[in-house]
């Protein structure tokens, strides 16, 4: 497959991350002031995140209807930003 091909796949794929259509995970991290709710897709959290394969095993994860939820009140809102948008190396 061609350079391109991947690139346009990546592009894509990173438009997930900016646009939260259908997505299956909410996660609220920080603490007052500093609050955020993320809304994200599973499929792209467990590919980035090793944390987040665990994480959303059936063993761990806690579901709210269609969705999964973390609270993660020790991250704040702007680390969280970067881990969602960090490309990995």
């Amino acid at each position: 497959m061609s350079l391109q091909f991947f690139s346009q796949l990546s592009d894509n794929l990173g438009r997930l991350l900016e646009y939260a259509d259908d997505f299956n995970v909410i996660v609220k991290v920080g603490n007052h002031p500093e609050f955020a709710v993320f809304q994200a897709h599973s499929v792209i959290l467990r590919a980035r995140s090793e944390y987040f394969r665990a994480a959303l095993s059936s063993n761990w994860a806690k579901k709210e209807g269609e969705c999964f939820v973390f609270e993660k009140p020790n991250i704040s809102p702007a680390v969280f930003d970067v881990i969602l948008s960090a490309h990995p190396s």
